[in-house]
């Protein structure tokens, strides 16, 4: 005996009432915490990468102060770094705003289920741990603004320095530009130690958000 067929609008009901009864954990606030967690990930590795191009930058300059250097070629090899750091820089920022962005949805979601919990324990809990959080986005988003700082003086320097050398591409003009290596080397530093502590937070940050499996994603490879 044949099984009667569903109408369409049958069918329809009963594949909402399927939907309706799926786990709901896909869009559980966890979600949106392991997505905080991979953006902070992709914000690590650019911190690295930012340290190894400001690096280069100062590589590069010091190979134009070469006795046998050749000058044109040279400075387009320095060129080229200081253009990679410059770009860096801004894939940098608009990937931890993107971990800004990710933790802050996640905080609005844990807020509006905080609000559906009535034990005051687990309420007194959960909002420990959001003022927890929200301190530690606040300390990253401090180191940021000491990186950035750090950066935009690295990027004045270099930019006079490019200045300066595409007027005196000679090797007397090029001798007198190493005056300027104590102040990139000074803002290298600078830029290092801003990028150690923002690293730092970031990797906090993951710690308080990432579930297991998105904590051992959210591990920078070597650079």
């Amino acid at each position: 005996m044949r099984a009667p067929r569903l109408s369409h609008r049958a069918f329809l009901v009963a594949l909402g009432l399927l939907t309706a009864a799926l786990p709901a954990c896909r869009h559980a606030p966890y979600a949106k915490a392991e997505s905080a967690a991979v953006d902070m990930a992709s914000a690590s590795t650019l911190l690295g990468a930012l340290r190894t191009n400001a690096r280069a930058c100062n590589t590069t300059f010091e190979a134009l102060l070469e006795p046998t250097a050749e000058l044109k070629a040279q400075l387009k090899q320095f060129e080229s770094a200081t253009k990679q750091y410059g770009r860096t820089i801004t894939s940098m920022q608009r990937s931890i705003g993107a971990v800004t962005s990710s933790t802050t949805a996640y905080l609005a979601a844990y807020a509006r289920v905080r609000e559906e919990i009535r034990n005051t324990d687990l309420r007194a809990a959960m909002l420990m741990r959001r003022e927890s959080i929200e301190k530690q986005l606040g300390d990253m988003q401090v180191g940021l603004a000491d990186l950035l700082t750090s950066c935009e003086t690295l990027t004045r320097e270099l930019k006079d320095l490019e200045l300066f050398l595409s007027a005196n591409l000679n090797p007397q003009g090029v001798a007198q530009s190493a005056v300027v290596g104590e102040a990139i080397r000074t803002a290298i530093a600078g830029i290092e130690n801003s990028a150690d502590r923002v690293s730092l937070e970031l990797k906090d940050l993951g710690a308080s958000l990432a579930t297991e499996r998105a904590a051992e994603a959210s591990t920078p490879a070597p650079l």
